[in-house]
């Protein structure tokens, strides 16, 4: 009977605290309906409101910031190569020590008693021509050496002596050419030129006829120009 009385109780007091929550105090209601709700500003409800536009703070009306324009950076196109090679103001690197140094390249002509003589003329004719008279002599001599009887290398031996005014030496070589060959044309013509060159113009103009009888037309055109024949 006792138990029953309990819990009984019990169940009592447990319906009358849920009671208690469901149905709150006037007072607590009050507090909540203390706010005017028709103050309230509700967009929804009034959409036509107009509201006043939201004002900076103090501290910016009173130090306004200040604008700084930056200058706007440089463009530049990029470079062809992006890595180019460093510079190096040092001294040359050394010489490895197993590259032996090279020698200087020396040309020693052969000497003219080695060449054929084949070559030796050629080699003559080309001094001549480059007024390379001394060479040019060095040349006929091992020339006249191996046949004394070419009129024509004594005509260019005594060409060379004339270049470089040896006249008494060219004309013996003149001569020579002209006994060997009595009408060696080109031998008289420039007997006639060294003729001049010494001032022997009566001896010049016997070799000049001689030159063009036997047909020399440089020895006939000197004769025309400057002797009137």
């Amino acid at each position: 009977m006792k138990t029953l009385i309990l819990l009984l109780a019990f169940i009592l007091t447990i319906n009358c605290i849920s009671m208690a929550q469901r149905n709150p105090r006037e007072d607590k209601q009050n507090s909540i309906d203390r706010v005017d709700r028709e103050k309230v500003e509700n967009p929804v409800r009034n959409p036509d409101q107009k509201r006043e536009p939201i004002q900076p703070p103090n501290r910016e009306k009173e130090n306004p910031p200040t604008v700084i324009n930056l200058p706007e950076p440089d463009y530049s196109p990029p470079h062809c190569n992006p890595h180019p090679p460093i510079p190096y103001d040092g001294p040359p690197p050394e010489r490895p020590p197993h590259y032996p140094r090279v020698p200087p390249i020396i040309y020693n002509p052969p000497a003219l008693d080695e060449l054929p003589l084949s070559e030796v003329y050629e080699l003559g004719i080309l001094n001549l021509d480059l007024e390379l008279y001394s060479e040019a002599i060095k040349c006929f001599n091992i020339l006249l050496t191996d046949d004394p009887l070419n009129y024509e290398f004594y005509c260019f031996r005594g060409r060379a002596y004339h270049g470089l005014e040896i006249y008494d030496r060219a004309i013996k070589d003149f001569k020579n050419a002209v006994k060997i060959n009595k009408s060696y044309a080109d031998g008289y013509y420039y007997l006639g030129l060294t003729e001049i060159s010494l001032g022997n113009i009566d001896e010049a103009i016997v070799d000049f006829e001689l030159a063009a009888e036997f047909g020399n037309e440089k020895a006939e055109s000197l004769l025309k120009k400057y002797f009137k024949y």
